[in-house]
């Protein structure tokens, strides 16, 4: 009972995971509630599967502290009338709700080492397939999304994202799990090349999706892995020229494919200032600073950004600005000073999980698909210095799922592989 309760979950997990990017993001309320509800049904399954197995065994990890802050943060903006939209608050409240409902799920099922190997080769199938259909998708476009669904409310669409800086975002995510397990992988040569060739092809649309942002986040994960293998001291030619060899690849197979205005886009990172939108991101920043100087230690309440923004927006624009594009600032506006800080301290433990479970990444399968992980992380993050990642429910989901599985320590020395938490 116990090991169909187990695969009923991870099935669930990676469902409930893939299920989002397939569903526009996930952006939408019918989706959103999708959303929830799988992830309810999650933890109710987990709950029988512990009751089945004889009483409650939690899995601790010390990120649940500042996840329970910030959940205190916004019971008190809703109880205590300090949003500036209480449904927006609720609703934005919900849906965190399921991101910490997956956060928590995460560990307590990977507990066993097929399980953890399993999300991994999950994370690359499903990423290179995603990437194939992005491709074919980009080429025979008749400007629909899986051309049937009309973009009604405009936007620079790719793959099944309204937003190409969106998919960027999860293929960040998603890419550093072929490309460390290809390093890592003593299979023979023609199974560590399939991994390369999957790295390069999710790799790939990245940069067909011309996301600046994304090539950016992209760029940061193969500097840390770089200096990842130049500092393993055990670390032998081959592992280090596979960087080398991706990097070829990719130029190679983007030359082959040869898209219209990727050279162009390009062209814009020697000067990213003068780019329309980093100046309206600028501005943006701006007018959110403004907004935060007047209510700076609770903020205005989760999900209210769209709502409060128009009353300090400094520029002119036809456009409905819903998001900060920096999801930073964002965070910094929506929940003041106070949810930031709890924000901070959640990445320094994801940053201290990731560097203590990465120490093994050389000898230990789980180990590197941690170090994968956290790679992918690290990118999301850094493109959310430039954009909103963390606002669309199916990317969000992702860096929450990843953020557990990076934030516990593997127990190599148990049997059952069993996940223990961070103590440092």
């Amino acid at each position: 009972m116990g090991q169909t309760l187990d695969f009923v979950l991870f099935v669930g997990i990676c469902s409930v995971l893939g299920f989002g990017p397939l569903a526009f993001g996930a952006v939408q309320p019918w989706s959103i509630c999708t959303l929830e509800v799988a992830v309810s049904f999650l933890i109710v399954i987990w709950a029988a599967r512990e009751v089945a197995n004889g009483g409650f065994h939690i899995v601790p990890n010390p990120s649940y502290i500042p996840i329970v802050l910030f959940a205190t943060i916004v019971i008190l903006q809703l109880s205590a009338h300090l949003t500036a939209y209480w449904y927006a608050t609720l609703q934005k409240g919900l849906l965190w709700v399921s991101y910490a409902g997956l956060f928590f799920l995460v560990p307590q099922v990977f507990r066993q080492r097929r399980w953890i190997s399993g999300f991994g080769y999950f994370c690359i199938g499903y990423g290179f397939l995603l990437s194939l259909f992005a491709i074919v998708q980009q080429f025979t476009s008749n400007g629909k999304i899986y051309w049937v669904v009309s973009n009604k409310h405009g936007g620079w669409i790719y793959g099944p994202y309204v937003n190409h800086a969106h998919y960027a975002g999860l293929m960040e995510m998603l890419v550093p799990f072929p490309i460390v397990v290809a390093i890592v992988s003593p299979a023979v040569k023609p199974i560590r090349a399939l991994f390369l060739f999957a790295a390069i092809v999710m790799c790939s649309t990245i940069f067909l999706s011309e996301s600046l942002g994304g090539m950016i986040a992209f760029a940061a994960e193969l500097a840390v892995l770089s200096l990842i293998l130049f500092r393993a001291k055990r670390s032998v030619h081959r592992q280090i020229l596979l960087l080398p060899l991706l990097c070829i690849g990719l130029v190679t197979w983007l030359i082959a494919l040869h898209p219209e205005g990727l050279v162009e886009r390009l062209a814009r990172l020697l000067n990213p200032i003068t780019d329309a939108g980093a100046t309206g991101r600028i501005a943006i920043a701006k007018d959110s600073l403004r907004m935060l100087a007047e209510r700076p230690i609770l903020g205005w309440g989760l999900g209210t950004f769209p709502v409060v923004y128009p009353s300090f927006r400094s520029f002119y624009t036809n456009l409905w600005v819903n998001e900060a594009h920096n999801d930073y600032i964002q965070t910094l506006v929506e929940t003041g000073i106070v949810g930031f800080s709890v924000a901070v301290a959640f990445i320094t433990l994801l940053c201290r999980g990731g560097v203590h479970n990465s120490k093994l990444w050389r000898t230990d399968k789980s180990s590197s698909l941690a170090l994968a992980a956290f790679l992918g992380c690290i990118g999301l993050l850094i493109h959310g210095f430039v954009d909103f990642n963390l606002q669309i429910p199916a990317n969000a989901a992702f860096f929450f799922a990843l953020s557990a599985f990076v934030t516990a320590r593997f127990n190599t020395s148990n049997s059952n592989h069993k996940l223990d938490s961070v103590r440092g």
